[in-house]
């Protein structure tokens, strides 16, 4: 119940009744009020504000589940070593500085303070025409097209797209099978020089 109603009830009975009967209402009240607060309290403890009910907190050094990322970072866990939070990979979730990233996802955002000062790096899947950050995995059948100097928030940006034949790879993109690299451009990769990509 809201406070106000139950305010409202505390003083009519103060007229009705007398000070010790409410009194010993105004005892049940609080206490109602408090136990409330106190569950609250103890919720949000085991479940930090931002972390998924998905996963499981874990100490520092041990495996993670196969398809799982580290997400969130709690120093003063498991006795004072560290402890961090494991839940499924998803598409757009940010996991810490040096958490698994599975197959078919890449890195397209960093955040300096995330994950609790360690760093954060969000996690999508691959697709067509997406700028990844600099030391993110490229997908078999993809290159890497283009380059932003600012972006990923100062980290670089790198332009992911599906290999086909006419594109301009930039020097560091992988050649998938059945392609080759053709005729160089030095306008290619947002003026740093790239390969016409060819059918082999």
């Amino acid at each position: 119940m809201h406070p106000r109603p139950l305010w409202k009830r505390l003083a009519g009975a103060v007229v009705r009744r007398g000070i010790g009967a409410t009194l010993g209402a105004l005892a049940l009240i609080a206490s109602f009020v408090l136990a409330g607060t106190a569950a609250g309290t103890s919720s949000a403890a085991a479940q930090p504000a931002g972390v998924s009910s998905t996963g499981q907190w874990a100490c520092s050094g041990a495996a993670i589940p196969e398809g799982w990322v580290i997400t969130a970072f709690n120093k003063d866990g498991c006795g004072g070593w560290g402890s961090w939070f494991q839940e499924p990979e998803a598409d757009g979730l940010y996991s810490c500085g040096g958490s698994p990233i599975i197959q078919g996802y890449v890195l397209t955002d960093y955040i300096k303070y995330g994950c609790n000062g360690m760093g954060a790096w969000r996690h999508n899947l691959v697709r067509d025409g997406i700028w990844t950050c600099g030391g993110s995995p490229i997908v078999a059948g993809y290159v890497v097209t283009g380059y932003m100097v600012y972006g990923c928030n100062g980290v670089g940006a790198w332009f992911h797209q599906i290999a086909k034949a006419g594109l301009v790879t930039c020097p560091n993109s992988p050649i998938p099978a059945g392609f080759r690299s053709g005729a160089y451009w030095s306008g290619g990769c947002s003026g740093h020089g790239g390969y016409y990509l060819a059918v082999a």
